[in-house]
């Protein structure tokens, strides 16, 4: 005999802590038409992004194995990484920020978790298999050659769905035209690859197509912190009980994927996806009875305010991470450059035209960032009595190309002894405002 659910207890679990699995009720109304709008527009929006360029490359790369990663036209190196900490942080602030202003808008409007199962998985689920009390009576009758194929059906389109998603999920770190040569030489070409698109997609496969609201209820830790960032001024989905115009109908409980009864007042569970508010509203008009029972409001009833304390911390902290971002970015070169010692011979010593010479060999490891060839030149500042030795007196990067540039400095041994600090700086040939690198050298010799 299966348990009955208490009137406090969520409904997707039973009152042993078991599963109860859902099938909440289609809604139609205003909050259902946005999100449907919104939905298509993130999910167009993450299928599409690998397939358009900016500047010549994809628009948003993280190319982790080249170590290269293209934002909207900018191109960084795996030493700028550290400049994405203002990003990743302003991007945590600004979450926390929407969320003790609007709530959990974020749950219920823009979380992958809840656009690809609200947005692509159930609609799919509803073709294939009917509405939602079709759904529950399919659950309950006894399986049938109708109930196989159907469910065979699902599957089959959910697993292609997965791997829609998680091949467009591995373009943005391999590269979408990359990722179809790769398919194109098949899994004994890219093993790797393969095992790995196959495991993102079976995990795909499992969270949109069964584990569901079970990721929200016990493994997300947003919904449980959520209570540190929420006060009492704070948007959210909430019940009005002193209008008393609830008629039992439990059409709110039937139409949340979470399997929550909203009239038990704001829940961690909830991810303020506002089904239950179209659902309620419905119910309200026929009965003719005003809408708003559910409603968006705050938790005090007041409006929202943006200027209290807590949310003008976290614009502060949010400003100070976008002007951190920002410096960084104008700080960019189009070239990075630096200088090593040869690991060879320290030094040598030499003796030409009666004159005793040191010689000691570096290189400047030279790395053209931008989308344009660009030429190098090396020059030593203020110091005229000593040589540089190259084989080449310029050289000539290519777009995003890397070169080690071996260089020699010679210099009379009566001047080494003087000073064994020399200034070399790195320029632009044709622009040496645009790009100029200096380092400071320490020459090494004899003792004596």
């Amino acid at each position: 005999m299966k348990p009955k659910l208490s009137s406090a207890q969520i409904t997707s679990l039973d009152e042993f802590g078991n599963r109860v699995y859902l099938n909440p009720a289609e809604v139609q109304g205003p909050f259902r038409k946005y999100r449907t709008i919104l939905q298509t527009i993130l999910v167009v929006f993450f299928l599409g992004l690998p397939w358009t360029q900016m500047n010549g490359h994809q628009s948003l790369l993280f190319d982790i194995q080249q170590r290269e990663f293209y934002i909207f036209g900018l191109y960084l190196r795996a030493h700028n990484a550290p400049m994405l900490l203002f990003l990743l942080l302003g991007g945590t602030l600004s979450l926390a920020f929407v969320t003790s202003v609007w709530g959990r808008v974020w749950c219920g409007w823009a979380c992958p978790q809840t656009v690809f199962i609200d947005g692509f998985f159930r609609r799919i689920e509803y073709l294939v298999e009917g509405n939602y009390l079709k759904r529950r009576k399919m659950a309950v009758d006894p399986i049938s050659s109708s109930f196989l194929i159907k469910k065979t059906i699902k599957w089959i389109l959910f697993y292609f769905a997965s791997v829609l998603i998680s091949h467009s999920f591995l373009a943005y770190f391999v590269g979408s035209y990359q990722f179809f040569e790769i398919i194109e030489h098949g899994p004994s070409a890219n093993w790797n690859l393969f095992v790995l698109a196959q495991v993102i997609t079976l995990l795909l496969l499992f969270d949109f197509g069964w584990y569901r609201e079970q990721f929200c209820t016990i493994m997300c830790p947003y919904g449980r912190i959520q209570g540190l960032l929420l006060d009492q001024s704070s948007l959210a989905v909430v019940y009005d009980q002193k209008r008393n115009d609830c008629v039992n109908c439990n059409r709110c409980v039937n139409a949340c994927p979470i399997g929550i009864d909203i009239r038990n007042g704001l829940q961690m569970e909830c991810i303020a996806c506002t089904a239950c508010i179209d659902a309620c509203d419905e119910i309200m008009e026929k009965v003719n009875k005003p809408k708003g029972l559910v409603r968006y409001d705050t938790l005090n009833g007041e409006k929202i305010n943006l200027l209290k304390p807590r949310s003008l911390i976290y614009l502060a902290a949010i400003l100070i991470c976008a002007i951190g971002l920002i410096y960084s970015i104008t700080q960019l070169k189009h070239s990075e450059a630096f200088v090593l010692r040869s690991i060879s011979t320290p030094y040598t010593q030499q003796t030409e035209n009666g004159i005793e010479t040191v010689t000691n060999q570096f290189r400047f490891h030279v790395n053209n960032q931008s989308n344009d060839l660009h030429k190098y030149k090396i020059e030593v500042i203020d110091r005229p009595e000593i040589q540089i030795i190259s084989q080449m007196s310029e050289i000539e990067l290519k777009p995003r190309e890397t070169f080690d540039w071996h260089f020699f400095l010679t210099v009379p041994k009566t001047d080494f002894f003087k000073n064994k600090k020399v200034k070399v700086r790195l320029i632009d040939k044709e622009n040496p405002a645009e790009f100029s690198k200096e380092s400071v050298l320490t020459l090494l010799g004899p003792s004596n």
